[in-house]
């Protein structure tokens, strides 16, 4: 079955906005009546979507609701207090022929709904293009917030600030600056995209670096995972080519770390106490697809109120949300329940953890640690790109990250169940340069470099200037500032 193109989008970024002097050129261009002060800041919001999306795929939709009542303009969430007028804003450009739009649905039979879906038509384009609209131009909401609470249906919700929120706030603020001031790339990556298995194509925008914490369930001790940034959805493959100011990157991840923080809140040291993979079951070869389906199963396990509940969650990541990475298991015939069986079964000093919905949060637990890790960095100016339980460095960093990555898995179960974790296991993403780590420091930089050599030293000279031109780019505007507290 084909994919369907309206599938094919990017939910409304509300606190994207775009220079006045373009938006002020395209009002008039436009036409638009209305008071011009107001409808400039929704004319910018739509004008910086439309813009980033078509420039990183001109196959890519805009998602945006246009029921009366979503967008609230005292929201924490809405920067620029978007309101009703920007739906009328919409309808109006598309009835104009300034935009394609296909308008969203609810079947409360079936429980299928999308939202709307636009797209700049041809005209737009070549207005843009007449007035020199380029990615360069759109920048973020200084004040758009970047803690966000979401209640059990996945919608963010208001809440009050405590001193714990303030603290968050403010160390991730300095992260997003950090990441502003940083060229983040892939040289390499094919301008095309990368195909997937639905037949679209992955593409990189190298604007789309905003990071998030989300916590779920209407509480600040649920997940607060660190969400945004291209690299986040950058196919595995693909990601030992991400570079860091021009420098190539190595990418290190904890080993089994959700289990090892469940045998922890049960008061053992896993990897001193027991020491054999987590992930290893008895007629299973062992295999990437097997560890995958098993990590699925761990997060969903101790995140349901009944196995039954879990069973229907897993079969639905499988079937549909995650089709393609278990498409593996599906044509395999494999029998999820007693798979799901044998492995709590495996695991019975923290059966308690499973099914019980009850036991603290093994993503707020590895959120805290991330959080660690990523505010050690920062503080030395030093930019490190998370991925749940795996980060990116600058190669040259490699040691430090593991270290503190070390630190971190020690120190935070400590300080939130009092059970330290003596042993960590860290291993490397993509290149594995393990056979380095023997040799000095200096030696083994020189043994790297030569690895790299071939395919990085003819593009030196020109990296350095890009990654200069950038640094010039960023520092005549400066659109994040530090959190108010």
């Amino acid at each position: 079955m084909a994919p369907n193109p309206l599938d094919h989008s990017n939910v409304l970024d509300i606190n994207l906005t775009v220079h006045d002097e373009l938006a002020d050129k395209f009002y008039d261009a436009l036409n638009l009546g209305g008071y011009k002060n107001k409808r400039l800041t929704q004319l910018q919001v739509l004008l910086a979507n439309l813009i980033s999306n078509h420039q990183t795929d001109p196959d890519l939709y805009t998602s945006v609701s246009l029921a009366d009542g979503f967008y609230k303009p005292t929201s924490r969430y809405n920067s620029y207090s978007i309101g009703k007028g920007f739906i009328n804003l919409i309808r109006e450009l598309a009835e104009g022929d300034w935009l394609e739009l296909h308008k969203g649905f609810i079947d409360r039979k079936s429980k299928i709904s999308r939202r709307s879906r636009i797209k700049p038509t041809d005209k737009t384009l070549k207005l843009l293009a007449d007035l020199h609209a380029y990615s360069h131009l759109i920048a973020r909401a200084p004040n758009t917030e970047c803690i966000i609470l979401r209640d059990e249906d996945k919608k963010d919700i208001e809440y009050k600030d405590t001193h714990k929120e303030i603290t968050a706030r403010t160390h991730l603020t300095a992260y997003n600056n950090l990441l502003h001031k940083t060229l983040i790339d892939h040289p390499d990556f094919p301008t095309e995209g990368v195909p997937l298995k639905d037949g679209r194509s992955f593409k990189i925008n190298k604007s789309d670096k905003f990071v998030r914490r989300i916590y779920n369930n209407s509480s600040f001790e649920w997940n607060g995972r660190f969400y945004g940034g291209w690299w986040q959805r950058t196919p595995k493959a693909y990601r030992s080519g991400i570079h860091l100011d021009g420098s190539s990157t190595c990418e290190i991840d904890f080993s089994a770390i959700h289990m090892v923080l469940l045998y922890a809140i049960a008061g053992i040291d896993y990897w001193n106490d027991i020491g054999t993979d987590p992930y290893l079951l008895d007629d299973f070869e062992q295999s990437d697809e097997i560890r995958s389906l098993l990590k699925v199963i761990v997060l969903v396990s101790v995140n349901a109120v009944s196995r039954t509940q879990a069973l229907e969650a897993l079969r639905y990541k499988i079937r549909t949300t995650d089709r393609e990475e278990f498409e593996w298991f599906t044509e395999g015939g494999y029998d999820l329940e007693d798979i799901l069986n044998r492995f709590v079964k495996k695991h019975e000093p923290i059966q308690s953890s499973f099914f019980s919905s009850n036991t603290i949060s093994v993503m707020k637990i590895d959120a805290e640690i991330a959080e660690y890790i990523i505010n050690h960095f920062t503080d030395r100016g030093t930019p490190v790109l998370a991925i749940h339980d795996s980060f990116l460095i600058n190669r040259i960093y490699e040691d430090d990250l593991k270290t503190v990555m070390q630190t971190a898995c020690r120190e935070i179960p400590l300080r939130l169940f009092n059970q330290s974790v003596t042993k960590t296991k860290v291993g490397y993403e993509g290149i594995d340069l393990t056979s380095f780590t023997h040799l000095l420091r200096t030696d083994r930089n020189f043994m790297i470099d030569t690895f790299f050599k071939d395919k990085y030293s003819d593009r030196e000279v020109q990296r350095r200037k890009e990654v200069e031109s950038y640094k010039q780019l960023v520092g005549e505007e400066d659109y994040y500032y530090s959190a108010q507290s």
